[in-house]
């Protein structure tokens, strides 16, 4: 198997910020990444102030949510807040280069407080940027997310890159394409590309996805090899907007094989400060359906203030061999008061 050395990650860190701190260049505004891993996005522009030549920038975001469980006919609140630090800064040759760090608390999970940290250079060539990056590639190829507290299970492959391994991705835009590339330190691998075209009425985003990982089951040590290719469509006119996702995938491993093809879809529409979804995905695992819902809605009171809902149905019980590929069971409602900065 593959090793990227974590050597080369901490040598990258080292050269961008020695070469960064004995430079003098105006300041440039922080950009937005793909760190963020959840529907939790930043609304507003970040904090920034001027750090010994950088430009240091902060968002942060609070949410207040309350579940309800239906199949427990549980309630609960779970606060979450994420936060994010970025160190920016452009040399006299035009490429600017940069860290993040970016910390997640959130109460209903087990591990509590997790973090993630990337570093980077970017210019007309494109973004160079190494760390814990694996879900870039996704996050540049993935349909939209849902209003408010809306989450469609299942609309991603099994097999993706390990999102706490190290790793390195590069992306690159030249005119309506974005090509994409992310790679973790164990040698698993996501393609993408993008197209997207706006004119007066109507935007049309494409994009495709293939993936080379490895997937291995909650409560199982049985790893399987995967291979994955995904298409997406999007068309947005005006406040309306609708998208389609195709999938297929392939697990395969020393005893069982097993194909999973999926079709996801959505629809979204904004009336002035209210924005409303709904969504579905179908799919099937050898025989074993698949199927999720998600409806969500947020309305925002006022600057980066909001009350958001979301009902999210989710069910799939796969069993190959004796071996569960999943097994979810899940319909719940949340609500939730955010303000994010």
């Amino acid at each position: 198997m593959k090793t990227v050395s974590d050597i080369i990650f901490k040598v990258l860190f080292a050269a961008i910020f020695t070469i960064g701190m004995f430079t003098h260049i105006s300041l440039l505004a922080a950009k937005d990444n793909a760190l963020n891993p959840d529907n939790l996005s930043f609304f507003e522009e970040p904090l920034a102030i001027d750090l010994y030549g950088f430009t240091l920038s902060y968002n942060q975001l609070i949410d207040l949510p309350v579940f309800h469980d239906f199949n427990r006919d549980d309630t609960d609140f779970n606060p979450r807040t994420n936060f994010r630090v970025n160190l920016e800064r452009q040399l006299p040759n035009a490429i600017t280069i940069g860290g993040t760090y970016l910390g997640i608390y959130e109460d209903e999970e087990a591990d509590e407080y997790t973090d993630r940290w990337e570093v980077y250079a970017s210019s007309i060539w494109g973004r160079l940027s190494g760390g814990e990056v694996n879900s870039s590639v996704r996050e540049a190829t993935r349909r939209w997310r849902g209003a408010g507290n809306a989450e469609l299970e299942f609309d991603d492959v099994l097999g993706t890159l390990e999102e706490d391994d190290l790793g390195g991705a590069y992306h690159l835009r030249m005119s309506a394409f974005t090509f994409n590339l992310g790679i973790d330190e164990h040698g698993n691998s996501d393609y993408g590309i993008t197209y997207e075209r706006p004119n007066k009425y109507i935007d049309v985003r494409l994009a495709g996805r293939y993936t080379d990982s490895e997937f291995t089951p909650e409560n199982s040590n049985q790893a399987f090899n995967t291979k994955a290719v995904g298409l997406v469509t999007q068309i947005e006119y005006g406040s309306f907007a609708i998208d389609l996702g195709l999938g297929f995938e392939r697990l395969k491993s020393a005893t069982v094989k097993a194909d999973r093809h999926f079709i996801s879809t959505g629809l979204h529409y904004k009336v002035r400060r209210l924005t409303l979804s709904a969504e579905g995905h179908w799919g099937e695992i050898e025989n074993a359906d698949e199927e999720s819902y998600a409806l969500g809605a947020r309305y925002d009171l006022a600057r980066g203030l909001s009350i958001n809902f979301g009902y999210n149905y989710a069910k799939s019980k796969a069993i190959i061999n004796g071996i569960t590929i999943q097994d979810v069971d899940e319909s719940k409602f949340i609500s939730s008061l955010r303000y994010e900065f």
